[in-house]
């Protein structure tokens, strides 16, 4: 029987190749998008231009209450902040760790993007804790950034 076992396994042929290990196809201009497109961003006149960049200006907000001190903050405003008059903003505030970038660092996305968007743009603050995780504390550093947007930036 071994010598019939042995017999088996040296005429036997190899075992198919997964996807994985096949060659690539002959024709490699099937691999090719069929239309090449363009992503740039472009005017009406079909010239490539950049957007216009938000500023960013890094801020320390004071806060009145029992603690004092101030609060890290990192200001996105549209590039043509002075001439809209925004009536909103975003305040992006960061977890029970502290932080100015948010989970996953989607905040330093969102500063980046929301001053973009909307014709006149979106101002963003990401805003941090003095003492993250003790609410007493984050709701004044909430309300004294508000308070801040409201008088230097006259958004209400």
């Amino acid at each position: 029987m071994s010598a019939a076992n042995s017999s088996l396994s040296s005429t036997s042929s190899p075992p198919p190749q997964s996807r994985a290990h096949r060659s690539p196809p002959s024709d490699p201009s099937i691999l090719q998008p069929k239309n090449k497109i363009d992503h740039r961003l472009t005017n009406k006149d079909n010239n490539t231009k950049p957007p216009p960049q938000p500023q960013t200006i890094p801020l320390t907000i004071k806060v009145s209450d029992s603690r004092g001190g101030a609060v890290p903050g990192i200001l996105h405003l549209p590039a043509n902040h002075p001439s809209s008059s925004s009536k909103t903003a975003a305040i992006l505030l960061s977890g029970a760790g502290g932080g100015l970038v948010g989970p996953s660092s989607i905040y330093l996305n969102l500063g980046a993007k929301l001053p973009l968007l909307h014709p006149n743009g979106i101002p963003v603050l990401r805003l941090d804790y003095r003492y993250p995780a003790r609410n007493k504390y984050c709701v004044a550093d909430v309300l004294a950034a508000m308070s801040y947007l409201e008088h230097e930036y006259a958004i209400a």
